[in-house]
């Protein structure tokens, strides 16, 4: 009877961790990913109380490693936001614009957690409403072609919107922000697929000029529409007040 219960106890508790990882997954697509990966690594310890329960068996190991695995795989992906369709820009080949209020909260949530900064740069090339329609698409999907080598493993790239594509950096204070943007310029002028292309930057970094995402995104258009207000190939940075 004893061994019974305790098989009992065990399987309920192995169901327990299952909806647990259940629930973590569900929040992946909310905007608490952390309270998710908490509910997964609560779940695999209720599973492992079960197991010192019933002693040594070969199935309990096996759940418990899958419960681990699970939890660990959580814990990669609370950073990477949900894709909804493609989630790639068919024009550009980045992000598509959908992705990038979600991403933005969150990696404005981690570098509010872990200490260090996250900046965003929002860059329109110069004239592009004076463009047609196909070289318009061609000006945008040649700056996205350099973006892309620009950026780190770590930064995401987007389209904003129609004229404006975004870089998210992590772990980049202002300095560095303003760096990467200049050296993306440079890259423009001295590569022969985007003759003729200059762009405006407009630089925004938390903590220095927002402290929520919304604020971020507002501050980095304002210093896009001061760039552009000072004519071609310029970057500004954001002000505080």
């Amino acid at each position: 009877m004893t061994s019974f219960v305790n098989r009992q106890r065990f399987n309920l508790l192995i169901l327990i961790g299952v909806l647990g990882l259940a629930s973590g997954v569900g929040g992946l697509i909310t905007t608490s990913p952390e309270l998710s990966l908490a509910a997964g690594v609560f779940a695999m310890l209720a599973a492992m109380i079960g197991a010192a329960q019933v002693g040594p068996h070969t199935a309990a190991v096996a759940d418990i490693d899958q419960l681990s695995s699970e939890v660990k795989r959580l814990s990669e992906a609370r950073s990477t936001p949900v894709l909804t369709g493609s989630g790639v820009d068919p024009i550009t080949g980045l992000l598509d614009s959908s992705l990038l209020e979600p991403l933005l909260l969150q990696r404005v949530a981690a570098a509010r957690r872990q200490l260090h900064p996250v900046s965003l740069v929002l860059l329109r090339i110069d004239g592009i409403d004076r463009l047609s329609t196909k070289d318009r698409e061609n000006a945008l999907s040649s700056l996205s072609g350099v973006l892309t080598q620009t950026l780190r493993e770590a930064d995401g790239a987007f389209r904003a919107d129609d004229v404006t594509v975004a870089a998210l950096l992590e772990n980049t204070s202002e300095s560095g922000a303003v760096w990467a943007a200049e050296r993306l310029r440079g890259l423009l002028h001295s590569s022969p697929a985007c003759a003729g292309i200059t762009v405006s930057a407009g630089v925004a970094c938390y903590p220095s000029h927002a402290l929520d995402a919304d604020e971020l995104i507002l501050r980095a258009a304002h210093a896009l529409d001061e760039a552009m207000g000072r004519g071609h190939d310029h970057v500004v940075v954001a002000q505080v007040d």
